[in-house]
């Protein structure tokens, strides 16, 4: 036979277990207009003085806003179903780089559906020398893909930016090297 007391110390123990991780870390809630957790790496996060601000937009403005301090490069939001947003990220010395999600999805899917995703900011210094007229552009389009039936985010649209991005301006004769940009789809996943 057991002993009581050995089960009931187990028992107070992953009770309070259980609630320190919940109140140590940040929960994220899903409701029934749940589609998408979305999840991204800032890899330059880090350099610089100051910390990045990344902030998820609708037609309504700013829903959420993450400053990710020392120590934190990674980030995720909830995103609703049938809307469209903007992660906005940010950073002094840095270009904000937009990033467009449309949830919009004509099909059902069990459970909520991944994606994740790494990026760079660029600096301003390095920004200056490139194509000004692109920089304010979302640099990729997450969308739900039907073939695939997932979120993917549309790559002819992406190599477009970067591409254009790129064309440098001509100084004193020789081009400007390009500087490290990524964007890069990591991971997806429907749970």
């Amino acid at each position: 036979m057991k002993n009581p007391i050995f089960t009931i110390s187990a028992l107070l123990m992953a009770f309070l277990f259980s609630f320190s991780v919940k109140a140590g870390h940040y929960k994220t809630e899903y409701d029934s207009s749940s589609c998408l957790q979305i999840e991204g790496k800032i890899s330059n996060c880090y350099e610089g003085d100051s910390e990045c601000l990344v902030e998820l937009i609708d037609e309504e403005g700013v829903q959420q806003s993450l400053l990710l301090k020392e120590g934190k490069i990674k980030f995720k939001f909830v995103l609703r179903k049938d809307k469209v947003y903007g992660i906005r990220i940010s950073k002094t010395g840095f270009v904000s780089k937009l990033i467009s999600v449309n949830t919009e999805m004509l099909i059902k899917i069990e459970g909520i559906a991944i994606f994740n995703f790494e990026t760079s900011l660029l600096s301003e210094e390095v920004a200056g020398k490139l194509n000004q007229d692109i920089l304010d552009f979302p640099v990729a389009i997450i969308h739900f893909d039907y073939e695939q039936e997932c979120f993917s985010y549309n790559m002819e649209y992406t190599s477009y930016i970067k591409r254009e991005t790129y064309k440098t301006r001509i100084e004193k004769g020789k081009k400007i090297a390009k500087p490290l940009y990524v964007l890069d789809q990591t991971n997806l996943a429907v749970q």
